[in-house]
C-alpha cells in the first residue's frame, strides 16, 4: 500500500515514518510539509493513502482534501491533528479516518490494518 504523510512539523514525520515502518505491506512514497508540494505529487502518481495534518501554514488539510476531492482522486484520507473540532468538517470531504495526536501505534495499526482488510 502506498502511503503520503504531509505535515508542517518535521517531528511529526519521523514518527510517522517509525510507527508506519511496523506495519506490513505499506511503502512511504511521499513525504511533504506542505499540501501544494503534495498535491502536485499526487497529480502524477498513484497512491492509496494519505495521512494529513489540518492545521498548516497556506493551505490547510481540509482545504487540500476538498481540492484533492474536485479533482475527482478517490484516494483515502486520514486526517491526523491536534484538533478534535474538526472531526465534522474532514468526514465531509470523506476522510477515511480521523487521528488525534498525540499518535499511539495500536490506534494506528487499527487504521492501516481496517484498510488493508478492505482492499484484499
Amino acid at each position: 500500500m502506498k502511503v503520503v504523510i504531509i505535515d508542517d512539523e518535521k517531528a511529526m514525520h519521523l514518527i510517522m515514518k517509525r510507527m508506519l515502518a511496523k506495519e506490513a505491506e505499506i511503502e512511504i512514497v511521499g513525504s511533504f510539509q506542505e499540501t501544494r508540494t503534495a498535491f502536485s505529487y499526487l497529480m502524477d502518481h498513484e497512491v492509496d493513502l494519505i495521512f494529513v495534518d489540518i492545521s498548516m501554514p497556506g493551505e490547510n488539510g481540509l482545504e487540500f482534501a476538498r481540492r484533492l476531492r474536485e479533482s475527482d482522486r478517490i484516494t483515502k484520507l486520514v486526517f491526523v491533528t491536534s484538533y478534535k473540532e474538526y472531526a465534522q468538517s474532514a468526514f465531509d470531504v470523506y476522510a477515511y479516518d480521523y487521528i488525534v495526536k498525540p499518535v499511539v501505534q495500536d490506534r494506528l495499526s487499527k487504521t492501516v490494518q481496517r484498510l488493508l482488510m478492505e482492499s484484499s
